[in-house]
């Protein structure tokens, strides 16, 4: 048998709490769920996205950019790690002096503008854990979508 989800009936307070609920858990991962009473929750999931974006750090992890040669997937990558927030573009300034988005191939940047800032990200590329430290930038940014959707469903009454 399969068991059907709980229905809820959503006015205008429990779409603005679930809203709001969201919208800080994107801000910050754990804050959303601390907003609706879930501060044990809060708490292992700010640890684990911490986690997640420290080890990326430590192994030269890239944050994706728009790339010509494979554009859906280079904007799916670049969406994931807008999912963190406020964090993604903190990150790419520390990362590379420069908040970028796009590769060389941008074509509406002026000639020149990020090239030490993607000079940066080729330097961290091709050191040795790299795509490791890559994978765990993007599984934070994934995480944190999940935190969002999942500080919604407790907001609006779905979920406990």
């Amino acid at each position: 048998m399969s068991k059907k989800s709980p229905s809820v009936r959503l006015d205008s307070t429990a779409v603005s709490r679930g809203l709001l609920a969201g919208f800080l858990a994107w801000l910050f991962p754990g804050a959303g769920h601390f907003f609706v009473g879930a501060r044990l929750r809060a708490g292992i999931f700010c640890g684990l996205i911490a986690l997640a974006l420290a080890l990326g750090a430590l192994n030269d992890g890239n944050l994706p950019v728009v790339d010509s040669r494979a554009p859906v997937l280079s904007r799916l990558q670049v969406a994931s790690s807008l999912a963190l927030g406020p964090i993604d573009p903190a990150l790419r300034l520390l990362f590379y002096g420069r908040v970028v988005y796009r590769g060389d191939d941008g074509g509406t940047l002026q000639a020149g503008v990020n090239q030490e800032s993607l000079q940066r990200r080729r330097e961290r590329m091709f050191r040795t854990w790299s795509a490791y430290g890559s994978a765990y930038l993007v599984a934070a940014g994934l995480m944190n979508l999940l935190l969002v959707l999942d500080a919604w469903d407790i907001a609006i009454g779905r979920k406990e």
